[in-house]
């Protein structure tokens, strides 16, 4: 008896679904991971030497009750030109307004967003239109809602500061130092070595701007 091509497939993924499920769960695990990664590689968290001291501000201004300005952060652009030779991407990150966003929100900082507004303008218009309620029903669920989502005046929290700025330089190898060592028997057959210890310097530069909307 043969089996058809799209029976043998379809066998295949039962399968493969079958496996799978035993590797997820709806409850997290100790790890706090809900699936076994493949590769046992799980996601882990990256700080930077910064990280520490951010988190110290905000625990600071929370223990004295510390109040912080609104932030908002806007585009902090790559203006350094370089790219890979294989025309694969940039040198340097292309989201350097996220991270500033990260390091704010580690601080303990109000951020207003700012930097993408469409789904927010969105919902304004919806709501000016009166298409958005905060309590609407399914298909067969009833009658539709009856109140529609009020827009009121100054109901949007304003910015304080806002930070834009870019990353303006990347250097190699502005400074290097090397040492090379060679060392073997004159024999041909004899036992030989070559060690070299070399280290390399660059700076990337970025310049920001905390701007205080009220000047």
């Amino acid at each position: 008896m043969m089996i058809k091509p799209v029976a043998r497939v379809g066998a295949l993924l039962s399968i493969a679904a079958l496996g799978l499920a035993g590797c997820v769960t709806p409850v997290a695990q100790p790890n706090g991971l809900y699936a076994k990664p493949i590769g046992t590689a799980p996601v882990t968290a990256n700080p930077s030497p910064y990280s520490a001291a951010l988190v110290c501000i905000g625990q600071y201004a929370r223990q004295n009750k510390l109040g912080a300005p609104r932030i908002a952060v806007g585009r902090i652009s790559d203006y350094t030109g370089k790219s890979e030779a294989d025309g694969s991407g940039r040198k340097v990150t292309q989201g350097a307004s996220l991270m500033a966003m990260t390091a704010f929100a580690k601080a303990g900082m109000p951020l207003v967003e700012r930097f993408d507004t469409s789904i927010s303008e969105l919902d304004l218009k919806y709501s000016n239109n009166k298409l958005i309620s905060d309590s609407p029903k399914g298909p067969g669920g009833g009658a539709g809602p009856t109140d529609s989502r009020k827009i009121y005046e100054g109901q949007m929290a304003g910015v304080d500061f806002y930070l834009v700025g870019g990353i303006t330089e990347l250097n190699y190898n502005i400074y290097s130092v090397g040492a090379d060592a060679y060392v073997g028997d004159k024999d041909t057959t004899g036992l030989k070595g070559n060690a070299r210890n070399s280290i390399y310097v660059m700076n990337v530069a970025i310049d920001l701007r905390l701007v205080n909307v009220r000047t």
